[in-house]
């Protein structure tokens, strides 16, 4: 099975978890995995797979680059076992004040860009470090979190999960077999 990967990232957890998917994929018998990020990647014609996948990052949806991608190749795309992952720190997600904000929320959003519903979809475990932030992002984090935590510190957080991305991989694999 031809897989393509394809992603846009802000400050390298999602290539990394694209890479890990990637890894993980290689180890199935007659998978041939393509890694692109979404500026290269090409058409998804050719292949039988097709992950989709970036960062949550201000606001709650995918990286414009990533739905830009989804939107271009919208009716390819429909043609294809697709599966889609959206890297965040929270993976788990809330419900707050008559809204569901967070995890699973973010891939609802997501896979209604696409023509036909993904066969499967997952939110993956994202990092955060400060001193990598640029100055607008600091800036938005230390507002978010004087707001929710009475403190203008933003702390080190990671959820980066290798195990989490090559599990997502393997049920992928396993349902765009069928």
């Amino acid at each position: 099975m031809r897989c393509l990967i394809v992603y846009d990232t802000v400050y390298g957890s999602t290539a990394q978890i694209a890479r890990w998917i990637a890894e993980r994929l290689e180890g199935f018998p007659g998978a041939e995995v393509e890694v692109a990020r979404v500026g290269e990647a090409p058409s998804p014609e050719g292949y039988e797979a097709v992950l989709v996948g970036g960062p949550i990052h201000r606001g709650d949806q995918v990286l414009e680059s990533v739905r830009e991608y989804v939107r271009e190749y919208r009716e390819e795309l429909a043609q294809k076992a697709v599966g889609i992952f959206v890297v965040a720190l929270d993976v788990a997600g809330a419900y707050f004040r008559g809204r569901v904000m967070g995890g699973v929320e973010y891939l609802r959003a997501f896979a209604e860009l696409f023509a036909a519903p993904p066969i499967y979809g997952k939110v993956l475990g994202g990092n955060l470090v400060p001193p990598r932030l640029t100055s607008e992002d600091r800036e938005g984090l230390r507002d978010f979190y004087r707001r929710v935590r009475a403190t203008k510190d933003i702390p080190y957080r990671t959820a980066l999960d290798q195990g989490a991305a090559w599990e997502f991989a393997a049920r992928f694999f396993h349902y765009a077999s069928r």
